[in-house]
């Protein structure tokens, strides 16, 4: 089944100036070593683990309203919870 992806124009938001920012600070302390680095898969594994994290803690660690917020299924977050160690409070 292909995803939804929502394709609207976030580059004036600041989550994509933060983005940017980090970005560019990481290419910088790399010192030119790049073609071994997987920066895509780190900062989205990265960028996904502080959402739900963060998204959790908002939630009080309601994983069904957490799910709901981030508009992904209830057993793929709680796949993503144990993939990255994280803990419902």
């Amino acid at each position: 089944m292909k995803k939804n992806r929502i394709t609207k124009n976030l580059s004036n938001s600041s989550l994509s100036a933060v983005v940017k920012k980090e970005a560019n600070a990481f290419i910088k302390n790399m010192n030119g070593n790049g073609s071994k680095s997987n920066m895509h898969s780190l900062f989205l594994n990265d960028t996904e683990r502080t959402l739900i994290d963060t998204v959790l803690e908002t939630c009080n660690g309601n994983v069904t309203k957490s799910a709901d917020f981030l508009g992904i299924s209830r057993g793929t977050l709680i796949k993503r919870i144990k993939e990255y160690n994280l803990k419902i409070k």
